[in-house]
Protein backbone atom coordinates (compact mmCIF):
# COMPACT_ATOMS: atom_id res chain seq x y z
CA UNK A 1 0.00 0.00 0.00
CA UNK A 2 1.09 3.45 -0.96
CA UNK A 3 0.28 5.21 3.11
CA UNK A 4 1.90 8.51 3.51
CA UNK A 5 1.11 10.34 7.28
CA UNK A 6 -0.90 13.25 6.94
CA UNK A 7 -2.24 14.39 9.97
CA UNK A 8 -3.68 12.89 13.66
CA UNK A 9 -7.30 13.79 15.01
CA UNK A 10 -8.14 13.80 18.45
CA UNK A 11 -11.60 14.19 19.49
CA UNK A 12 -11.85 16.64 22.07
CA UNK A 13 -14.47 18.57 24.47
CA UNK A 14 -15.81 21.39 22.96
CA UNK A 15 -14.52 23.84 25.77
CA UNK A 16 -10.82 22.59 24.16
CA UNK A 17 -12.09 24.16 20.78
CA UNK A 18 -10.28 27.73 19.99
CA UNK A 19 -12.96 30.30 18.51
CA UNK A 20 -10.59 29.20 15.10
CA UNK A 21 -11.98 26.31 14.88
CA UNK A 22 -14.23 25.24 11.63
CA UNK A 23 -18.01 24.09 12.33
CA UNK A 24 -19.25 21.17 10.00
CA UNK A 25 -22.99 21.85 9.72
CA UNK A 26 -23.04 18.26 7.76
CA UNK A 27 -21.52 16.75 10.80
CA UNK A 28 -22.36 18.49 13.80
CA UNK A 29 -18.63 18.50 14.43
CA UNK A 30 -16.00 21.12 15.10
CA UNK A 31 -12.21 20.51 13.41
CA UNK A 32 -9.72 23.20 15.24
CA UNK A 33 -5.78 22.37 13.51
CA UNK A 34 -3.08 23.48 15.21
CA UNK A 35 0.78 21.34 15.06
CA UNK A 36 2.69 19.51 17.79
CA UNK A 37 6.14 20.88 18.58
CA UNK A 38 7.45 18.03 15.87
CA UNK A 39 5.74 20.37 13.36
CA UNK A 40 2.59 17.67 13.30
CA UNK A 41 -0.76 18.69 11.87
CA UNK A 42 -3.37 17.92 14.60
CA UNK A 43 -7.09 18.00 14.05
CA UNK A 44 -9.06 18.27 16.99
CA UNK A 45 -12.79 17.59 16.59
CA UNK A 46 -15.97 18.23 18.61
CA UNK A 47 -18.89 16.71 17.94
CA UNK A 48 -22.45 17.74 18.95
CA UNK A 49 -25.19 15.80 19.66
CA UNK A 50 -27.01 14.49 16.86
CA UNK A 51 -23.46 14.12 15.18
CA UNK A 52 -24.02 10.99 12.73
CA UNK A 53 -20.33 9.47 12.13
CA UNK A 54 -19.18 6.35 13.39
CA UNK A 55 -18.48 6.08 17.28
CA UNK A 56 -15.49 5.29 16.89
CA UNK A 57 -14.53 8.65 15.17
CA UNK A 58 -16.21 10.39 17.56
CA UNK A 59 -14.19 8.36 20.46
CA UNK A 60 -11.10 7.64 19.54
CA UNK A 61 -7.46 8.90 18.02
CA UNK A 62 -7.26 8.41 14.56
CA UNK A 63 -4.28 8.90 12.02
CA UNK A 64 -4.66 10.13 8.78
CA UNK A 65 -2.67 8.70 5.34
CA UNK A 66 -2.60 9.80 1.87
CA UNK A 67 -2.87 7.40 -1.12
CA UNK A 68 -3.26 7.36 -4.65
CA UNK A 69 -5.42 4.86 -4.75
CA UNK A 70 -8.18 5.29 -2.38
CA UNK A 71 -10.64 3.01 -3.64
CA UNK A 72 -8.43 0.11 -4.12
CA UNK A 73 -7.40 0.32 -0.23
CA UNK A 74 -11.39 0.37 0.60
CA UNK A 75 -12.21 -2.63 -1.16
CA UNK A 76 -12.82 -5.63 1.91
CA UNK A 77 -12.24 -3.27 4.41
CA UNK A 78 -14.65 -2.55 7.39
CA UNK A 79 -15.58 0.94 5.99
CA UNK A 80 -17.34 3.63 8.87
CA UNK A 81 -16.98 6.66 6.96
CA UNK A 82 -18.21 5.98 3.15
CA UNK A 83 -15.84 7.90 0.32
CA UNK A 84 -17.07 11.21 -0.21
CA UNK A 85 -15.18 14.44 -1.73
CA UNK A 86 -15.60 17.34 1.70
CA UNK A 87 -14.24 20.06 -0.77
CA UNK A 88 -12.96 19.77 -4.47
CA UNK A 89 -9.82 18.07 -5.18
CA UNK A 90 -10.06 16.21 -1.49
CA UNK A 91 -11.59 12.54 -1.27
CA UNK A 92 -11.71 10.97 2.10
CA UNK A 93 -13.09 7.82 4.36
CA UNK A 94 -12.24 6.35 7.35
CA UNK A 95 -12.03 2.34 7.97
CA UNK A 96 -11.65 0.78 11.23
CA UNK A 97 -8.36 -1.42 11.60
CA UNK A 98 -7.48 -3.50 14.72
CA UNK A 99 -10.34 -1.97 16.21
CA UNK A 100 -9.17 2.03 15.20
CA UNK A 101 -10.56 4.32 12.95
CA UNK A 102 -7.77 5.21 10.03
CA UNK A 103 -8.57 7.90 7.56
CA UNK A 104 -7.86 7.70 4.10
CA UNK A 105 -7.10 10.90 1.91
CA UNK A 106 -6.59 11.19 -2.00
CA UNK A 107 -6.26 14.21 -3.22
CA UNK A 108 -4.72 16.96 -5.76
CA UNK A 109 -4.16 19.58 -3.41
CA UNK A 110 -1.13 21.00 -2.29
CA UNK A 111 -0.61 21.05 1.73
CA UNK A 112 -1.06 24.72 1.46
CA UNK A 113 -4.07 24.32 -0.09
CA UNK A 114 -5.21 22.06 2.50
CA UNK A 115 -4.06 23.83 5.60
CA UNK A 116 -3.32 27.44 5.24
CA UNK A 117 -6.31 28.07 2.62
CA UNK A 118 -9.37 28.72 4.15
CA UNK A 119 -11.20 29.63 0.39
CA UNK A 120 -10.32 25.80 -0.26
CA UNK A 121 -12.57 24.49 2.57
CA UNK A 122 -15.28 26.68 0.93
CA UNK A 123 -15.57 24.89 -2.06
CA UNK A 124 -17.35 21.67 -1.11
CA UNK A 125 -19.92 20.46 1.49
CA UNK A 126 -18.29 19.90 4.70
CA UNK A 127 -17.50 24.13 5.36
CA UNK A 128 -18.64 25.64 2.33
CA UNK A 129 -21.74 26.95 1.33
CA UNK A 130 -22.55 24.04 -1.07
Amino acid sequence: MDLEFHHVGIPVDKSQISSNARYSPVFKMYTDDAQNGLGVHIQYHAFEAGCPLNDAIKSQVHVAFKTENIEQILEGKQVIMPLYEPFKGYKCAMILVNGLPIELIETSLSEQEIWSNGETLKTGILYGEE
